[in-house]
């Protein structure tokens, strides 16, 4: 019985949460650096720069939602796919791609305005437009960029009797 109740509880709020998100969302946004470039995301996704793809805290994976930068009222279509931003304030993480459409790069940090885009919006042709510009981003550049190796030697300590 208890069980029973936990579970419709949980699904109440599940519903009462998407229709919350269906709202405008305002707040911090943020970008990936390129040094994340290969990691795993949280859907396990690989990430690459140059796709357009997201970190929200509380949307679904695999939703689309429409960024507008408030301070220049740029926008653009991106596709949640990790959790995150982990700052205060913070409501969304941009692909690199996406923050230079934005204009996001050069300030680092600003406010801006989330839009969940609804399933009846997202039409075949968008799905398909949406799906070549990414495979574009991939093609251009394949290959993430190797790490380099930290050049300092690593000193042995000397056991000092005293």
């Amino acid at each position: 019985m208890i069980q029973k109740n936990r579970f419709i509880f949980s699904t109440l709020c599940l519903l009462a949460s998407f229709m919350g998100n269906a709202q405008i969302q305002k707040g911090l946004g943020t970008f990936y650096h390129i040094r994340h470039w290969g990691g795993r995301t949280y859907s396990g996704e690989k990430y690459h720069p140059y796709v357009y793809s997201a970190a929200h805290k509380s949307y679904p994976m695999g939703s689309w939602v429409e960024v507008t930068l408030i301070k220049t009222g740029k926008k653009v279509v991106v596709r949640v796919n990790d959790r995150g931003p982990f700052i205060r304030g913070g409501v969304i993480d941009v692909s690199k791609c996406a923050a230079q459409d934005l204009g996001l790069v050069p300030l680092g940090i600003s406010k801006v305005e989330l839009r969940l885009l609804a399933p009846e919006e997202i039409t075949d042709s968008l799905k398909f437009v949406w799906a070549q510009r990414d495979s574009v981003g991939r093609a251009e550049h394949p290959i993430a960029p190797k790490k380099k190796k930290s050049s300092r030697k690593k000193r042995k300590k000397k056991n000092v009797r005293r």
